[in-house]
Parts: C-alpha cells; structure tokens; sequence
C-alpha cells in the first residue's frame, strides 16, 4: 500500500466521516484530469527469443502525482519537458483495480518521449505509461540497416516492459493493457496485438534477402514460429504509420485481440486509405486530420497544424477509446465520441468499421 494512503489511513479515526474518493470516469477526456504528470526512468536486461543473447532496453515511466512543481522531466538526455517532474511522488490509485496501463512504442530513429504529450494527458487521469526505448532503432543507437531482430524486439520490449513494471509499482494493473506506437511503432502493435504472423512468407523473405539488413538468423526465425504477441496487450492506437504485409501477409490483421484505433494526417500519405480499403474483420476506427503531418503524433513540429491543436485531438480520442477498451467506460459522452455522433474538432474525418 502507498505510503501517502497508509498517512492517510493513521490519521482517520472510526469517526471520521472520509471525503468520496473522486471518480477519475467522471473526468472529460477533453480537459486535463486532478493530477501532474510525474516521471521516472530505469534500465532492464532481459533475454528475448531468438537466440541473441541478453538486451538492456531503457525505460520511461509517467504516473500521476499531486507534487505541483519539481525538478523538470528529462528524455534520454535529449529533451527536457517541463510539464513532467522527475522523480515525483506518486499519487495513490483512483481507479478501481489500480493504475491502468498504456504502453508507447516510439518510431524508427525515436525514443520513449517523443509522444510524452499523450502519457502526460493519461497520467493526470490517473493512468501510467511505460515506454521501452527500442535498443538499436533509438536516435542515439540506431543501426542502419535495421537488422531483422528489430522486428522481434520490438513486441517482446513492450512484454518486457510490461513484467518490470508490475515489479516496479505493484499497483499497476499489467494484466489488461493499451499499447499505442508511432511511425514504425505501429508496426509493433500489430506484432504485440495479435496480429497473424505470415510465417512462410517470412521464412520466404529471408531466404531470399528480402528483409531490410537482408538476413535472418535461424533463431529469429524460429521465434516468428514461436510468435510475439503479448495476450495482455486488448486494444491498440496507431499513429501514423500503416501495416507491413511483408511479415503479416494479406488477412494478419484479422488476429488482433481487440479493437484498432489509427490516426493519421492528411500532410503525411503513409498508404492510409489502402490501409482502410484492405481491413477487415476488425473493429477499426480511422481518424485523419486535416494539415497533420508525421510530427502531429508525437514531437509536434508540423508547420500545417499547430502542435496544441494536434496534441487536443490525439490525446482525448486515445483516452475515450482507451477508457471503453480498458475500463469499460459507459458515458454517453464519451461513447458518443467513439461512434462519431459527438466530434471533438471539425479537423477530423472520422469513419469506423465494425467486425
């Protein structure tokens, strides 16, 4: 139990008449939640499945707390942002359960802060995100051209993540997760998600040095056989990037476990309606913003749509759809946000299909 509600508890006699905890579901997903959002980072090592040998993988956490200033946060010694305080206290869990949980998966050549807007909107609402940072796709490591263990690594980060979380604050709630991903973390969504590995068509791609570094081990090999899928990973939010069918074939897709959000800009083509016109069998939300381009989604540098503007819009359709998915959220507003019927800026194009 935290610290801060085992004070809280001592100091309530048998008489004491307990304000109501405040229900974090009554909140808008359009306007910030009671908390700050702090920060923390660590190392783990770990040993994925295809024979490698030992990874150390960085991680970013945000949480909520009720510190209302700190030390600011900082992002693999590249990015500072003052909205997030390093090393805040944490605040005790107001969900039922405890924390909710979102992972993010960066892009190629990103890190775990690039998209820290939306883990700071989850944390005021109580939620944590934990962020691997990808080990040789980072800006400060990557290997070019990427190597096929990336596309093992990437689902098997987040699985990774997600075990030295439920260690690091019991109280999170890692049996039933959000994973979003940007750019090429999109990739890894579909890999954690469920989606359908086309084992002979990759066997294929390595036989014949289709893959990007042009090789494949046996091992990694033998770990698509396996699979990479992460069952605690029940819906997902892509940005920006679309499915590579060269690892999951034409109907990969149709394995996800949950729902499928993807948001896109219309500044940024990355095979988003042929994306659209090829799934199926899925519940699949498609939003396009007008004048967002690749940045609108995480770092925000994007001359056609102002950063805030972007931000708005991206973090409140990811928390109603990860509201519904996760908590089984029932409001009629936010409901009404994922049908369509309630818009929260005239920028976006929405379209939904249902399986």
């Amino acid at each position: 139990m935290p610290a801060m509600l085992l004070l809280l508890l001592a100091c309530t006699g048998p008489d004491d008449t307990a304000a109501p905890a405040p229900d974090p579901l009554s909140w808008a997903v359009t306007a910030p939640g009671l908390y700050q959002a702090g920060h923390r980072a660590w190392t783990i090592t770990y040993t994925p499945p295809d024979g490698s040998g030992e990874r150390s993988v960085d991680l970013d956490l945000w949480y909520p707390t009720e510190d209302q200033d700190g030390r600011e946060a900082s992002y693999d010694d590249l990015v500072d942002d003052p909205l997030a305080f390093e090393d805040a206290t944490m605040a005790p869990p107001v969900h039922d359960g405890g924390y909710p949980v979102h992972v993010y998966s960066h892009g190629n050549q990103g890190f775990g802060g690039t998209s820290a807007f939306l883990a700071r909107h989850l944390a005021s609402h109580g939620w944590v995100t934990i962020a691997p940072g990808h080990t040789g796709n980072r800006l400060q490591d990557y290997i070019d051209p990427k190597p096929t263990s990336i596309y093992i690594h990437r689902a098997t980060d987040v699985s990774a993540a997600l075990d030295a979380l439920a260690t690091e604050v019991p109280e999170a709630d890692v049996s039933r997760v959000v994973l979003s991903g940007h750019s090429f973390g999109n990739y890894t969504c579909w890999a954690a998600g469920g989606a359908t590995l086309d084992v002979p068509g990759i066997e294929q791609l390595c036989a014949e040095g289709g893959t990007n570094s042009g090789e494949c081990t046996e091992g990694e090999i033998e770990a698509f056989r396996q699979g990479i899928d992460d069952p605690r990973v029940i819906a997902t939010v892509h940005l920006a990037g679309t499915l590579d069918r060269r690892w999951f074939g034409d109907t990969g897709h149709r394995g996800m476990t949950g729902p499928v959000m993807f948001m896109s800009g219309t500044n940024d083509q990355v095979g988003q309606q042929a994306q659209w016109d090829a799934i199926d069998g899925l519940d699949y939300t498609w939003l396009e913003l007008e004048g967002g381009c690749h940045q609108t989604f995480a770092l925000g540098s994007c001359s056609t749509l102002e950063a805030d503007k972007g931000f708005h819009v991206v973090q409140s359709y990811a928390l109603a759809f990860a509201r519904v998915a996760l908590l089984d959220d029932d409001d009629t507003q936010v409901i009404g946000i994922l049908d369509g019927s309630v818009p929260i800026d005239p920028i976006v194009t929405f379209q939904r299909k249902t399986e």
